[in-house]
């Protein structure tokens, strides 16, 4: 019957699929932004299964066992907090330019060459590590639902993956959203509300939980800090800004106003399941003999096993999937954007047609969608952590120069180059160090990057000469 369900779920995305591919037709508002089209209902939930990834379902239990409540609080903390910055300080600069693309802002804005190449390569590597995150989460549900050996599972999903997004774009995308975000949404409301019921007075198992887990209130292991909490937070306030797979939706939206309510009404619902998710369900998880503060992003399943019958199971492994294939296909549509629109069209070849830039971002996703599915065949041990990273190296990077470059009119193509390459960098250098602990590193490069815009565009002293009117609707 988990089966059968899980079989259905996937049917029903490959017919949505189908019909997303007969209406693209070679059209790159189609493909890249489904033609601007989206209202608030659908984007709504295509923020939410866009942000709310196989991590956020699948590995929240495991990681609050592991590095405690309190990170798990302010990473879900940081994110809602991020979808109001994002809301007031970028949608609608970003929705007024009519581009498709993060790197499209900077490519108007900046006017630079070099901004063209390393923006849609800084997003490239992060949204690789988002991806790599993602295949692990269906890895180890199809290895739980059908028995599959892990590297199997990786490979299947992975193609099928590719496959569906290379063909329909972001049109298939938003039309399958909609159902992904509905089915996660009422998927973990169901398994927490099942997961009460097998708890004998909250309040009391979460004291209990506490003393029998210490690691609950205060993280374990050399790798948790208060860095690491500051830092978990402050990715989630920044990176909505200018997360690739979540800007998209402002892009597609169909106005300024839709982009703005999508963004916190998703971000209501986000906070309502992600916070449900690690109290109840990890308060659940110590109930389980076999549970550990080592279960890692397995204990999830542990416990959809312990409350759920059958058929629930497989209504909570689609969930999973949903979660996991939203978030999927959101990164591949970036990274075939990135390829596409921001290398092949805007630097290479900017005479091509429509249809030639749509079949340059399909061939893109299998390149990046296998490259993906290699680098996943042994990933880290926590997804959380693993995608934390990947934002945080996002935000540190271009975070403060695409804020600045819209609101201050002072900010420069050489102040902007040096806050984009210096947050990357030192990210790079932290992370490859490991000295602050766990997600600490973009508490040094974010405010690196926002100095050295600032110094280097006042050191600069270049003008606004040259500055077309496309740009200037942005400042």
């Amino acid at each position: 019957m988990t089966l059968l369900v899980i079989a259905l779920y996937f049917v029903f995305l490959s017919v949505i699929g189908w019909l997303a591919y007969r209406r693209v037709k070679g059209s790159t508002d189609q493909f890249f932004v489904a033609e601007r089209s989206l209202g608030t209902f659908v984007n709504s939930w295509a923020f939410l299964a866009s942000l709310a990834s196989g991590g956020s379902m699948l590995a929240g239990v495991g990681t609050a066992m592991a590095l405690g409540f309190p990170y798990i609080a302010a990473t879900t903390a940081g994110a809602v907090v991020g979808f109001v910055v994002a809301s007031i300080v970028v949608a609608k600069p970003l929705r007024a330019l009519g581009e498709y693309t993060v790197p499209d802002y900077f490519r108007a804005r900046f006017q630079s060459r070099i901004i063209a190449w390393v923006v849609p390569l800084i997003i490239l590597v992060g949204s690789m590590a988002y991806l790599v995150a993602q295949l692990k989460a269906a890895s180890i549900v199809t290895e739980y639902a059908l028995g599959w050996d892990y590297s199997v599972g990786v490979i299947v999903t992975g193609l099928l993956f590719t496959a569906y997004v290379s063909a329909g774009g972001f049109l298939a995308v938003s039309w399958n959203d909609v159902f992904q975000g509905i089915l996660m949404f009422a998927g973990l409301v169901g398994l927490i509300i099942a997961a009460l019921g097998t708890i004998d007075g909250f309040s009391g198992s979460f004291n209990m939980a506490l003393t029998d887990y210490p690691a609950l209130g205060t993280g374990s292991g050399t790798d948790v800090s208060p860095a690491t909490y500051v830092g978990a937070f402050i990715t989630g306030v920044t990176v909505m800004s200018v997360l690739p797979h979540v800007i998209m939706r402002v892009f597609s939206a169909k106005s300024v106003k839709s982009a703005k309510v999508s963004l916190n009404v998703s971000m209501l619902i986000y906070a309502a399941m992600m916070l449900g998710s690690a109290t109840v369900l990890t308060v659940a998880a110590t109930t389980i003999p076999s549970v550990t503060s080592e279960s890692g992003d397995e204990a999830f399943l542990l416990i959809v096993e312990k409350v759920l019958g059958p058929v629930g199971q497989g209504v909570i492994m689609a969930a999973v999937l949903a979660a996991i294939m939203s978030t999927t296909a959101g990164l591949l549509m970036v990274c075939n954007a990135v390829v596409a629109n921001d290398i092949f069209s805007r630097v290479l070849r900017p005479e091509a047609p429509q249809r030639t830039i749509v079949r340059v971002a399909g061939g893109a996703t299998w390149i990046v969608g296998v490259l993906a599915i290699l680098l996943a065949l042994n990933p880290p041990d926590l997804l959380i952590v693993l995608y934390i990273a990947a934002q945080g190296f996002i935000a540190a990077s271009l975070f403060f120069p695409m804020v600045l470059g819209m609101w201050w009119s002072r900010c420069t193509t050489s102040g902007a180059i040096a806050g984009v390459i210096g947050g990357a960098v030192i990210f790079a250098i932290m992370f490859a160090w490991g000295g602050l602990g766990t997600s600490a590193e973009v508490v040094v490069a974010l405010p690196a990057s926002l100095i050295l815009t600032v110094v280097v565009s006042l050191m600069s002293g270049e003008s606004k000469v040259g500055r077309t009117e496309q740009v200037e609707r942005v400042v």
